[in-house]
C-alpha cells in the first residue's frame, strides 16, 4: 500500500477533473492473487475499495473518497491468440491489446477512442464504438472472465457458468467485482481503411441514409458529428455564435488489394455533398488517437457547405489534456425522437457550452447489444449521442448546469444515459435508469459484495 503525498494526490483526479477524492491508500496489484488478497483484508476491516485502470472517468467513477484506491494496470499480460479469442488481463490498455493482435491480422471487434483505457475498465462501463452498429459492445464480444468479488472469491464466469456473475459485472461499474481477465473475441482484419466524408443539412435525411447503411455490412465504421457553421465575425461579436449546423457522417470500409467502388457504397445515399474521401492503413487510423499527425481535424470550411475541399479529413479532434476538465454527456435516444431532440440542442445551446462542445452521433442496431446491464431504449434503431467538452477547471460552474439540463432531456425524450460521462444522478435517478432491473443489482450486490465496499462513490445499491 502507498501512502505517500504525491501517490495519494495523483490518485484524486479523474479525466473528468469534476471531482476530487482522496483515497487513504494506493495499491498497486501485479497479480491475480494480490487483487483478490487486497479485497479480502478490505472486506474484514470493512475498507471501501475502488478500482482504477486508466482513470479516463467523468464523474468521480475511479476515485475513492477514504478508502483503498487499487491501482490495475499491473495486472497487464495478454495471452496467445486462440482460434478467434485471446485472454488479456483486466488492467491490458487496449493500445497495446490492438498493437500485439493486429501483426497477427486481427483486432476487437469494438474499440473506443481512447486506447489509454484498460480491458476492465471498459467492460465495467460497456465499450460503444464506432463500429458498434455491426459488432455490439466491447462487452458483447466477452465470451468468459475472472473476477474478484467483494468477499475475496475469484470466479471464473461465462453465460454457462456462475451465469449471474458474468452479467452484472459487464457494464456493473465496478459494484460487484474486479475484472482480472477476459476471454474476447476478435475479427480478421483487413490492412486498409477508406474514409467518406459526407456532409447533410436534413437530419432526416441523414437518418435515412444510416438506416440503409446500417442495414447492410458495407461499412465497418460510422462516424457522426453536428458541426457548426460560423457566423462572420460581426455576428459572433454581437454574441450569435453560429449561423447553423450541419452533419457529417464518416464511413470507413477495409479493403486490401481492390479499391472501394465508390458507385456500389454511396449511389443510394442522399447526402448534400461528398468532401471526399481519405486513405489510410487499418492500424494508424485505429490508433489515430495516439498520434496528432492522424488526429480528425474540425473540417474547418468541409463544414461550409459548397466550398470544395477534394479529400475529407474525417472527423474532430480528439481530447487529450488532463489539465482541462471534461464533463461530457451521452446516451443512446430512441431513433423516432432524435430529429427533434438534435435540431432543439442545436437551436438552444448556450454559449458557455456551444465554443468548445463537439456533438457526436451514431446509429446503433439494438439487435447486437446482448449485454443485461447495457441500458438503451426499446427499438430496432437507436441514436447514440453526446456532448464532448472540454474547458478550464474554473469554468465549470457556468458548463454544470448546462450538461445538467442536457441530461435530463435526454432521458425525457426516452433515452437512457451512457454511464461513462458525467452524471448527476440521485438514487431515484439511478433506480429509473435501471427501471425494474435495479431490485435484481440490489441481490447481486449483497450476493457478491456483502459488505458493500466496492466502489461506494457510485451507485447506492448497498
Amino acid at each position: 500500500m502507498e501512502t505517500g503525498e504525491e501517490a495519494l494526490e495523483e490518485a484524486s483526479r479523474d479525466f473528468g477533473r469534476v471531482f476530487m477524492k482522496r483515497p487513504r491508500a494506493v495499491a498497486r496489484p501485479h497479480s491475480v492473487q494480490d487483487v483478490a488478497e487486497i479485497i479480502r483484508a478490505c472486506s474484514r476491516e470493512g475498507m471501501p475499495v475502488t478500482f482504477r485502470g486508466g482513470g479516463h472517468s467523468q464523474s468521480g467513477q475511479s476515485l475513492s473518497d477514504g478508502g483503498v484506491l487499487v491501482d490495475m494496470k499491473g495486472l497487464d499480460r495478454i495471452g496467445d491468440i486462440e482460434g478467434d479469442e485471446i485472454r488479456v488481463q483486466g488492467g491490458v490498455r487496449w493500445r497495446d491489446l490492438v498493437h500485439r493482435v493486429y501483426a497477427e491480422g486481427f483486432l476487437p471487434p469494438a474499440l473506443t477512442t481512447h486506447l489509454s483505457v484498460t480491458v476492465g475498465g471498459t467492460l465495467s462501463t460497456a465499450g460503444l464504438s464506432i463500429t458498434s452498429h455491426r459488432y455490439g459492445l466491447q462487452t458483447d464480444n466477452v465470451t468468459e472472465l475472472e473476477v474478484v468479488t467483494g468477499d475475496g472469491r475469484l470466479v471464473r464466469c461465462s453465460p454457462e457458468s456462475h451465469a449471474s456473475l458474468f452479467d452484472c459485472v459487464r457494464c456493473g461499474l465496478g459494484q460487484f467485482g474486479a475484472i482480472v481477465e477476459a476471454r474476447m473475441r476478435l475479427r480478421r482484419v483487413l490492412p486498409r481503411v477508406r474514409t467518406y466524408s459526407l456532409l447533410y443539412e436534413d437530419i432526416r435525411v441523414l437518418m435515412r441514409d444510416l438506416e440503409l447503411i446500417s442495414g447492410t455490412e458495407r461499412f465497418q465504421y460510422i462516424d457522426g458529428w453536428c458541426l457548426p457553421v460560423a457566423r462572420d465575425p460581426w455576428q459572433v461579436l454581437s454574441g450569435e455564435l453560429f449561423a447553423y449546423r450541419v452533419f457529417a457522417v464518416y464511413l470507413g470500409v477495409e479493403w486490401d488489394d481492390v479499391p472501394p467502388d465508390q458507385d456500389e457504397l454511396l449511389d443510394d445515399l442522399s447526402f448534400t455533398r461528398l468532401s471526399g474521401f481519405r486513405d489510410y492503413s487499418t492500424l494508424p487510423f485505429v490508433t489515430r488517437a495516439e498520434n496528432s499527425s492522424m488526429s480528425y481535424g474540425r473540417l474547418g470550411d468541409e463544414a461550409q457547405l459548397g466550398s470544395g475541399t477534394g479529400t475529407g479529413s474525417g472527423g474532430i479532434n480528439w481530447f487529450d489534456d488532463w489539465s482541462q476538465a471534461h464533463p461530457c454527456t451521452e446516451g443512446v435516444l430512441p431513433w423516432g425522437a432524435f430529429p427533434s431532440f438534435i435540431t432543439e440542442m442545436a437551436d438552444q445551446l448556450p454559449a458557455p457550452v456551444a465554443r468548445t462542445a463537439r456533438i457526436m452521433l451514431g446509429p446503433f442496431l439494438c439487435e447486437h447489444f446482448t449485454s443485461p446491464l447495457f441500458m438503451h431504449p426499446p427499438g430496432e434503431m437507436i441514436m447514440g449521442y453526446g456532448i464532448l467538452i472540454e474547458t478550464p477547471p474554473e469554468e465549470l460552474d457556468e458548463v454544470l448546469p448546462v450538461l445538467a439540463a442536457e441530461s435530463r432531456r435526454i432521458i425525457a425524450a426516452g433515452g437512457k444515459r451512457y454511464l461513462s460521462g458525467w452524471l448527476d444522478f440521485d438514487r431515484p435517478r439511478w433506480q429509473d435508469h435501471y427501471g425494474d432491473r435495479w431490485p435484481r443489482m440490489v441481490e447481486w450486490k449483497r450476493e457478491f459484495d456483502p459488505r458493500g465496499i466496492l466502489n461506494p462513490g457510485g451507485m447506492p445499491l448497498s
